[in-house]
Order: C-alpha cells, then structure tokens, then sequence
C-alpha cells in the first residue's frame, strides 16, 4: 500500500499529460477513529484541544436538552458539544459535535449567550471594534443553527450623554439581570479599569417590554461604592460621588475625569451570583496579575441599589480556584440536574514564561446546592480536556507505519511540561491496533524513544521523511533547544519492516546560516528531484526559504537557492504567516500538491512547482474547514484505505482534528505504471548487477558519502545494462537514475562477496 507522510521526500515520476479539468478538493471532519488511552476510549479525541476557555449553554439540535458552546480566548476558536446521555453512567456527557460550528460569528476576546429579547432562545453578545458590543440574534429554526447581526456598536446614555458602551478588550463583562426586571443589563469596568460601571437596561422602565437594548449607565458613579486598583486590593464604603464615607470629604477617586484619552487598562473578569444564599447578588472578580478569584459580598438593600462591602480573596472556600495568573469564571448547568455549576479557566490567550499547564485548565465544581443557594464541589480540572486529545500546546502529529503491520501509527510533539525549571518535551506515541480502514489508536507512551530528557527540546515537531533514499522512513524531529534544532533519526530496519531508531544516534542537521529561529516549519522534500531531500522552511516573516541539499542525508551541505519560494513573499499578516508545509498526490492525479497550514488557521492547496524557480498556483484555499484552530501543524496519510492521504491538524490548542479526504479522486491512464519491485538485481550482488530502467535516462553509483564510486552512463527504458561492481569494496552504495524532466529514482545496493 502506498503511504504518504508528513514532510515526505517522494520519489514519484512526474508525467507530462492532458488533465480534462481543474482538481476539486474537499475534506470533511471525521470522529470515526477511535482513540483509547491507559484503557479508557476517550469520547471526543479529534475535538482539537482547548486552552483558556469560556463556556455557555444553548440548545444547538432540536432535542430537549440544552448543549454547550466553549468559546477558546487563545486560538479564537468556537467549539460546540451537544448534550447525550452518558455512556458511562448517570447524566449527561458531551459530544463533539462541529457541524454547528460554522454558524457562530468570528468571536475576538469574549463571548455572552443570554437571552436578551425573551424569545426562548440565546443569543450572542461578542467584542466589536474599539472596545464596542456586537449583537448576534438567534434565528434557529429546527435544529439549524444561525445568528444574524442585530446591533452593531451597543450605545449608552453616560455622564456626557449618549455614547458607545465601552468594554476594554482585556476584560470579561458580566451580562445578566441584575436588577431581576426581566431584561439584559451589563456590567463592566470602565476606561481606567477601577470602577465598575452598571449599565442598566431601562426596556422594562420606559415601554413595559423586556426585549430590548435601551442602556443607561447609573446615576451613581462609583456603583456598587467600592474601587479596585490592583491584586485583591478593594476598597469599600466610596460613596457614589467618589468620596470615603459616604458623603465626607477626601475623595479617592477623580469620577470627573473625561475617559477620552483611556489608560492602559489592567483586566478584570466579573460573573454574578448569589454566593452565600441571602438573595443578593455577589460578584466573582478576577485580575490579571492575580492567581485567585475573589467573591466580593453584597450587603445593599437590593440588587439595584448594590453595596459591596467585604471580599473573600479564596473561591470557593474548599478547593479554591487558582491560575498562575489571570483566572475567570462562568456559571453553568454543565452536569444536567437543573442546577448551576461553576467552571473556571485563565483568561490569559498565551502561556507567559511556560507556567501555565493547559492540559488541565477547565476546572468544574458540582453545585451540591441549589441555584439560589450555591455549594461548589471541584470535580475535575480537565473539564471536556480529559475526553480529547490534549497535550497542553502546539500538538504536532506525525503518521507512518512504525510497527511494519501495513497500518498508519501516530506520533505528537507539543510544546512541552514544566518540570522544576525545566520545560521539556518529547513524543506521545499511538499504535494503530485497528485496520487500514479503520484506524484505533492505542496510546503506548509519551515519551517515545525516551526523548524528553534525552534531548531536552521544547515546542517537537516529528515527520517522516526517507532521508537516505534506502526505502525505509527516517524520523526528523524538529524542536527548541539552544535555538531551532533538526535532528535525523535513520531508521536502521529494512523498508517495510518494524522501524529502528536510535536515541543516540540522531544526525544534527545544521541551521541554515542560523536563519530558522523557534517556531519556524522546515520541510524535508526533493524539490530539485536529484534523489535528495532539500529543506523549505516555513518563515515567520510569510516567505518561504528554499535550500538544496548538495552533501548527502548523513553530512548535508544546504546552500540557499530562494528566498521566497513558490511566490510566497512576506504577507504583513503575523498571523497567516509560519507556514506548516506538507507535500502530497491528494487526489490521485500522479501530481504533487502542497499543503499549507498558517498561524490564523488558513488551510490552502497549491500546486507543486515542476521546477524549483516557478511561482505556485493556489488550487484551494478550503473555506467549508472554517476556523480548525490556530497555529496550524499539518500531517497527512492514509488512514481509511481509499488511496487518498488524509488530513491531520494540530494547533496550539494541544488538540487535533482529524479529516477525511472526500476530494474526487482521479483516474489517469496511459501512464507507464511505477515499478512495484527492484528495477537492480540480484541486490545483494558479489559482483556484476543487472539494471533495466523504467525510463531513459543517466545511471550513476555513488556511496553512502556521496562519492561516485563507478562513472556515470546513458541507459535506455526497460533495456537490461550490466554493471561489474567488482573493485569495490563490500558495502552499501546507493543507484541513481536520474533524468532532465523526470525525478530521479533510488534504489540501494549491497555488494557483498
């Protein structure tokens, strides 16, 4: 069986011939492979990883059960799980299930679905522009999911009249009913980031209906009579015109200050709810250089008139939450009993110094009480991570066939662990114990070849690439040690067989001038087919780099042949740049493509340069993927047997998604077929060597070294030539037939007398 893998050096005949039309391409999401780790069979493997998350409850399908929208603040991405009975046990589990995915609007920060227009379904409240609020309706019908914009840019009626309803892009708004009058209020920090600002809804005030978006902020400017300035430091009993004391002199606060030239503004994160039972609404607070969530407690006469007069800096009291920094909460009925439950994450879109473990940073706690009357019990701190795969950050897969038994085997990199001082990381492996058609993959370890200590990289990107032309697939393994490092793992087994790699024995290929530098993709192909990998690497700055290997796979020599390859030339875009390249026949045409994967999670499809001077031609850019992730890293293979090379995608999520290659496959005919068998025989050989070419062309021996060991000759297709191999020691040598428009083929040969 033909396999594809990622980053592969493919030694295919590229053939001039007539194609009727334009290659169409189309993958397709796929939950079907099974993915089971320390025994347990996880219920969502490809649901892609998630970091700093926000979660809500909607109903998606057309059942009776609410389901569940988590919105990740680091990749930008919306996922979306509806609601089954658990297989396990009582209650409810979730599903991934992205087919609803596609209808959510592209979401810059935060996300809010409550029901503002009393119409029995949520709708969405998301960042705009400049601090502003966007508006989604919800207009789902049956099951299909849909939202269309409905207020552009929310206003207010402040201090100075109305005005945008400003949100910092560095908070996390409370939007509720606080005053309990049935519409949407919203509470948030204004520009300095100190005070709270109530933006009260006055639908039910001024026209008795409860679905409108008439806001007014409160009379009282310091509402709620306390400021914050920094970590855990409040300050209550600020009357509502900024004075200590309610109503005595020295102020503390300028409420006067026009907010047109706004501050550098911290962050804060508000959720409300009832903490402790009295029928006042207490607010959950969290900041950005603080690790806690603190509950500060309302002792006012009613939610509209609130008082917020003592903080408690642990929540909740048992088990309480705590991130490195930056921690925010939600309140939601994730379990199914009618009872709201609490989850937290970070709030923080990035892992600042690698302190941050997001493997582990979806924290559930069990409302033992009762809505009104909360008692929160953690449960997990993997909250949906345990039911995928999620190594942290960055997954980056790899596919072969590692075990010789004719299926496709899984390798991830990540970004790595901390551990002390340290931050390592290695390879998870999963062996394909399912069928070429039907993969499952079994966790075996994950630190493959023992390579987390051993190497000591962080951020490990695998592929697989037949680097010493022998037959068999070599390991590269790219990763951040002293700067970017490749390293070659050359497999010691014959092609087909089990794969043997050496821990020690890695081949450290050089930097190209020092230019790689972390976080950069470097792809091993023969671009220049002289039966050689060369190197593209993927630059952060858009353009592509292209070097020839001149040396050989255990001494290359790289000399820089272009500095945007393909067209590729610095696109201003930070985050469609760092492309993850792949090369591969996708559908059948006996015509290479390559795949690019981007920082912004842009898949495109190019077609392959038959040169290496020539621009590429963008075939696809596969817009139905929507947004897979963020920091893209792609593989592909053949997993389900139809001869086509699935897709594979990690992301800086620590997740992958797995798709399905539906592209139309393409049928070529009267092409020479490519030789299933050894074109040089007999091969171990004591002397003379039969060769019968499969095309015309120029046959040249060379050692392992690169030396030309017997002089080059013109050879003819299918006419057998006899080579006398008799002066040169015993050994292996590598038999190149090489050809002006055609690729060279290599085939390894033993002398042995």
């Amino acid at each position: 069986m033909k396999k594809l893998f990622t980053l592969c050096f493919f030694v295919i005949p590229l053939l001039d011939y007539a194609q009727s039309a334009t290659p169409a391409f189309s993958f397709q999401y796929d939950q079907r492979p099974t993915v089971s780790m320390n025994g347990r069979a996880l219920l969502n493997p490809w649901a892609g990883g998630l970091n700093a998350t926000q979660y809500a409850t909607m109903r998606l399908n057309d059942d009776t059960r609410d389901d569940l929208v988590v919105y990740d603040r680091a990749t930008g991405k919306v996922s979306t799980f509806v609601a089954i009975d658990n297989p396990t046990g009582s209650g409810i589990a979730w599903q991934y299930a992205p087919v609803y995915e596609p209808a959510f609007p592209t979401i810059n920060g935060w996300m809010t679905l409550i029901d503002y227009d009393a119409d029995g379904r949520k709708d969405l409240f998301s960042p705009g522009p400049s601090g502003n609020i966007n508006v989604y309706h919800n207009d789902s019908q049956t099951g299909r999911v849909a939202f269309g914009l409905a207020v552009s840019s929310l206003t207010t009626v402040g201090f100075g009249g109305k005005q945008n309803l400003y949100v910092s892009p560095t908070d996390s708004p409370a939007i509720t009913d606080f005053d309990d009058d049935g519409d949407v209020d919203i509470l948030t920090f204004d520009s300095s980031g100190n005070l709270i600002t109530y933006q009260q809804n006055m639908s039910v005030e001024r026209t008795g209906k409860k679905d409108g978006l008439d806001f007014k902020r409160a009379d009282c400017q310091v509402w709620g009579h306390f400021i914050k300035e920094f970590c855990n430091d409040f300050t209550f009993g600020i009357s509502c015109d900024g004075t200590v004391g309610m109503g005595k002199a020295n102020p503390v606060v300028d409420v006067a200050k026009p907010s047109g030239a706004r501050p550098l503004h911290s962050g804060n994160t508000l959720t409300i709810l009832d903490a402790n039972g009295d029928g006042k609404k207490d607010m959950l607070f969290g900041f950005v250089s603080c690790d806690n969530i603190a509950v500060l407690h309302n002792a006012g006469s009613n939610n509209e008139n609130a008082n917020f007069t003592s903080f408690d800096s642990l929540f909740p009291a048992q088990n309480p939450i705590t991130f490195p920094a930056y921690a925010a909460t939600y309140w939601e009925d994730v379990d199914g009993d009618g009872m709201k439950d609490l989850l937290a994450s970070t709030y923080s879109d990035f892992n600042e110094n690698n302190v941050y473990d997001f493997r582990a940073s979806g924290w559930l706690y069990h409302n033992a009480g009762t809505n009104q009357k909360p008692d929160f019990k953690l449960v997990q701190k993997d909250f949906l991570q345990s039911d995928m795969l999620d190594l942290g950050e960055k997954a980056a897969p790899a596919l072969a066939d590692l075990d010789g038994d004719g299926d496709v085997d899984l390798l991830v990199g990540y970004s790595g662990v901390r551990s002390g001082t340290s931050y390592r990381a290695g390879l998870w492996h999963f062996e394909n114990k399912g069928t070429t058609q039907n993969p499952a993959f079994v966790l075996i370890t994950t630190d493959y070849l023992g390579l987390t200590q051993g190497l000591g990289l962080s951020d490990v990107i695998p592929s697989f690439a037949d680097v010493d032309a022998n037959g068999s697939i070599d390991l590269v393994l790219v990763g951040t040690g002293k700067g970017a490092e490749i390293r070659v793992f050359l497999n010691g087994a014959s092609k087909g067989a089990p794969a043997q790699y050496t821990p020690t024995g890695a081949i450290l290929w050089p930097n190209p001038g020092g230019q790689m530098i972390p976080g950069e993709f470097p792809a091993l192909t023969d671009v220049d087919h002289d039966g050689k990998p060369d190197l593209l690497i993927g630059k952060s700055d858009g353009t592509v780099h292209y070097y020839r290997n001149t040396g050989t796979a255990t001494n290359p020599v790289l000399q820089l042949q272009n500095q945007t390859f393909g067209g590729f030339t610095n696109d201003n875009s930070y985050y469609d740049r760092a492309r993850s390249l792949v090369v591969a026949d996708l559908n059948g045409d006996k015509k290479d493509e390559l795949i690019t994967a981007s920082n912004n999670g842009k898949v495109r499809i190019y077609q392959f340069p038959d040169k290496p001077d020539q621009s590429l031609i963008v075939l696809d850019s596969l817009p139905a993927l929507g947004l897979p992730g963020t920091g893209l890293i792609a593989a592909m293979a053949d997993l389900d047997g139809d001869q086509l090379p699935d897709l594979m995608l990690g992301s800086i999520a620590g997740g992958l998604r797995y798709l399905k290659n539906t592209s139309q496959k393409i049928v070529v005919t009267g092409l020479p077929e490519e030789p299933t068998g050894p074109w040089a025989f007999p091969n171990p050989t004591d002397r003379f060597l039969t060769v019968r070419p499969v095309f015309a062309g120029r046959l040249d021996l060379v050692s392992m070294s690169g030396q030309t060991m017997v002089p080059g000759q013109d050879v003819r297709a299918d006419v057998e030539t006899l080579i006398d191999l008799g002066s040169l020691p015993d050994g292996t040598y590598l038999l190149r037939l090489s050809s002006d428009n055609r690729p060279a083929m290599v085939q390894k040969v033993v002398v042995w007398k």
